[in-house]
């Protein structure tokens, strides 16, 4: 798989928090996120997750809809509700039907299923200028409108 060298722009200045409990997955994601440009913590939790948001700001959250123990929806609710600056929220799960639709009303940003496409997410990622917000100084990085929801998409392969 391709990533970005270093002297391209990339995903740099993107904080990314990777929120799966399947270790393996989570290394890849924080790995290719890491190779890209982006800062990128992992998790393997939801509890972990909101502790994170507690002490750090992250401008994504890219999260598994079935962790062990917050459910997904809850864990997104959670997070856009008690941040001040709500983080683009992106999910990445095999899961179909009524949980991919709890994700959306809870506020996912995008959904991105199983088995995915890398090239998709960064793009989506680099779509997101987030760096160029965050360079623009304080009073522009607080304001409502840099941070307004993104459009609800699915993206990904067919349903299983």
């Amino acid at each position: 798989m391709e990533t970005q060298d270093a002297g391209a722009p990339g995903l740099h200045g993107i904080r990314v928090l990777v929120v799966e409990d399947s270790p393996g997955v989570l290394d890849v994601l924080t790995t290719l996120l890491r190779q890209e440009g982006a800062d990128a913590v992992g998790v393997a939790n939801g509890r972990d997750a909101l502790s994170a948001l507690r002490t750090h700001d992250f401008d994504v959250i890219m999260s598994d809809l079935g962790l062990p123990d917050i459910p997904g929806d809850v864990l997104i609710r959670a997070i856009l509700d008690g941040a001040p600056r709500p983080p683009h929220v992106i999910i990445i799960t095999g899961d179909s039907g009524p949980a991919r639709i709890r994700a959306k009303e809870a506020g996912a940003s995008v959904i991105f299923t199983k088995p995915l496409e890398w090239a998709n997410i960064v793009t989506y990622l680099k779509d997101l200028e987030l760096p160029a917000v965050a360079s623009a100084g304080p009073e522009l990085v607080g304001a409502a409108p840099s941070r307004a929801p993104l459009p609800i998409a699915d993206v990904g392969r067919a349903n299983d």
